[in-house]
């Protein structure tokens, strides 16, 4: 048997930046930076868009020096913050830096991108086909003022018929074309039943009690399948139950669930909800899929009683899983100091009942009482 040095790990699906990335080549810098600078205009209410260019200044002009003297800079410039790192930074590091964004336009003059949209401008021929080998998966083509397709375009993209075709000045257009590109790259849902610990104060295992006519993991399980693509059960050590994770993060409760869950699928959201709450039900679980943000870490609920987000009951986006690393590499394995802490879509119930946990025999008679109330 061949030894096996590192554990096999699914990773994320990145690209040279980000999960999702579109590099512009084909014409000038300042025309590129134009074009991704109007499209990120008419969609930054609505995702979270990067952008990687080069700075054209020459070394005199910037005083730059081959060894700096610090290898961190951060300037407040009032308005926002200047992150400088010397040297370049690593590719897991631009991954990190970009983490939150939903799409990065890169300058295809100067970098890569796993998706491209070349532009035709005769005036930039040889540039463009300099980069040939970087056009890799062209999505669209976009003319300066023609529809003509020149030679040089039909020889570096043989499938060009094939491309969508926009004129700059249709922004609207492009902007569009963009928004249905980011529709196909949403994550799907997977469902996360948090087992529970060792359920001392119930005295009884909470995947197993009967509100409903079932088990809370059957009841649970009904409720995530319409609008999940699976449905996981999460548990501290491994038992005669379908679909389950087991914790590879020990001893940290949900939050070795949750990242548990992402190790298994990075590229999945998971939607989490732990056994202990019997009123949850069908339209409550639909809420919050029907206000689902992607372009949040996660989407909540808010509960009013604490005056926090419900942290467990909540969708957690693919970009949560290196950010809810980054907590517990800080000595936090909290979810809902994460949700405090980070960009994300809160959502507030008429009837806050439903969030009820269910933790001691009282909590299990009250609920009971609720629910035949509800059915009588």
């Amino acid at each position: 048997m061949k030894h096996q040095k590192h554990a096999k790990l699914t990773k994320p699906n990145q690209g040279f930046f980000a999960r999702n990335e579109i590099s512009f080549l084909g014409s000038n810098c300042n025309r590129i930076q134009q074009i991704a600078q109007c499209i990120a205009n008419s969609l930054n209410n609505q995702f979270n868009i990067g952008y990687v260019d080069a700075d054209h200044a020459s070394h005199d002009d910037e005083g730059e020096v081959d060894n700096p003297i610090f290898k961190r800079e951060l300037t407040d410039k009032i308005s926002y913050h200047q992150f400088d790192t010397h040297p370049k930074s690593s590719v897991t590091q631009r991954h990190t830096f970009f983490g939150d964004c939903d799409l990065v336009f890169v300058n295809g003059n100067h970098e890569r991108a796993n998706n491209q949209i070349v532009i035709i401008d005769p005036k930039k021929e040889a540039s463009l086909i300099k980069r040939k080998d970087s056009l890799t998966n062209v999505i669209a083509l976009i003319g300066i003022d023609s529809e003509e397709i020149p030679a040089y375009i039909k020889e570096v993209l043989p499938n060009y018929n094939e491309l969508p075709l926009f004129l700059e000045e249709d922004q609207q257009a492009l902007s569009s074309f963009t928004k249905e590109f980011l529709a196909t790259k949403i994550p799907k849902i997977n469902g996360l039943i948090l087992g529970g610990g060792k359920s001392t104060r119930m005295g009884v295992d909470k995947l197993t009690m009967d509100y409903h006519g079932t088990s809370q993991l059957n009841y649970l399980n009904e409720l995530l399948r319409p609008v999940c693509e699976q449905v996981f059960v999460s548990l501290a050590h491994d038992q005669e139950i379908e679909n389950t994770i087991s914790d590879t993060f020990m001893g940290l409760g949900p939050y070795g669930g949750i990242l548990s869950a992402f190790q298994k699928d990075p590229n999945s959201a998971w939607f989490s909800v732990p056994c202990d709450v019997p009123l949850l039900d069908k339209k409550t679980v639909n809420t919050l899929v029907s206000k689902r943000d992607t372009s949040k870490v996660a989407t909540c609920f808010y509960n009013s009683e604490t005056d926090f987000p419900e942290p467990l009951i909540t969708i957690w986006e693919p970009k949560a899983y290196p950010i809810l690393l980054h907590y517990l590499s800080q000595g936090y394995s909290c979810p809902r100091k994460v949700l405090i802490n980070t960009d994300v879509a809160i959502v507030k119930l008429e009837d806050e009942s439903v969030l009820m946990n269910a933790n001691t025999a009282e909590d299990r008679d009250l609920a009971a009482s609720l629910l035949s109330k509800t059915t009588s």
